[in-house]
């Protein structure tokens, strides 16, 4: 028998096709928001402590304090996993100003809360065997450092990729350096070293935990400045995100990473990173 699926409005949790926000909502009026998604090992949600300051840092963009805690969250995420099934959950948590008042981004009431809970719908076990492609396209992100509901400036590129069959696309700034993926960040291998970069690019929470698992199996980490042609040239090439932990992409621009197949780097970095985030989000349940 099929479950409805269950989210959650202002904390209160509601069969999905009964949550609604006032269309007067600045999140929909103006498109102003944050927002984080994350998801469940074993129904304990994963490093909801950094994506909570991540998202009251991004929301701080509009004037928006924290005005729910992490023992919310956890209550919530629970409670919907028990209604709706699921053994794992993705979660999306949006946050808005709340509802249009006077000028142009002027509040009235509350601040808006939900939380999208859905099955996890990672990727199939054959996407990390065989790899996946990207493209790349000449864009950056509104405001790329913080994860706001404005996410128009990736349209373009996953249009693209969907066009060739691809996975993700990859930002290109007017120097011609990539910042990172429309949904990811991205890692190339070279050698004994890992390069990603930091500047025009959100700080991952995935790439941030990855980095000490690659460091202790014996890679080198360098945050700098990656190009097309480092990419197209490297030994292995990664996204990484809270759902797909870390993705091998094995061509780009039509182009083979490597020899195009899935290197033994990135089958290790996913193992160890599973194994990892499990135990982590154990931990922070208990």
């Amino acid at each position: 028998m099929h479950i409805p699926d269950h989210f959650a409005v202002n904390g209160r949790i509601i069969p999905a096709e009964q949550a609604t926000i006032s269309v007067l909502d600045l999140g929909f009026l103006r498109g102003v928001g944050a927002f984080e998604t994350f998801r469940t090992y074993d129904g304990h949600p994963h490093a909801l402590g950094e994506h909570l300051r991540r998202i009251w840092e991004s929301a701080d963009s509009f004037g928006q304090k924290p005005f729910f805690d992490e023992a919310t969250v956890r209550r919530v995420v629970a409670e919907i996993r028990t209604r709706s099934g699921h053994a794992e959950l993705r979660v999306n948590m949006v946050v808005t100003p709340g509802s249009h008042g006077e000028g142009v981004f002027g509040t009235t009431g509350e601040p808006t809360w939900v939380v999208i809970a859905r099955d996890v719908h990672a990727p199939p076990e054959s996407s990390y065997e065989q790899g996946v492609a990207a493209v790349t396209f000449q864009s950056s992100r509104h405001l790329p450092t913080l994860k706001t509901t404005s996410y128009l400036s990736g349209r373009k590129g996953l249009e693209l990729a969907t066009k060739a069959g691809a996975h993700e696309a990859f930002y290109v700034d007017d120097s011609g350096y990539v910042t990172e993926g429309v949904t990811s960040n991205v890692l190339i291998r070279v050698a004994n070293r890992v390069m990603t970069p930091v500047i025009d690019c959100l700080p991952g929470i995935t790439k941030a935990g990855v980095k000490p698992i690659a460091e202790r199996l014996g890679l080198t980490w360098y945050e700098c400045r990656i190009t097309r042609d480092d990419v197209y040239t490297a030994d292995e090439v990664w996204i990484t995100s809270a759902v797909r932990e870390v993705l091998p992409i094995v061509r780009v621009d039509g182009k083979p990473i490597g020899d195009g197949r899935v290197g033994e780097w990135g089958r290790k970095l996913r193992q160890a990173y599973r194994a990892q985030c499990i135990a982590d989000a154990a931990r922070d349940a208990g």
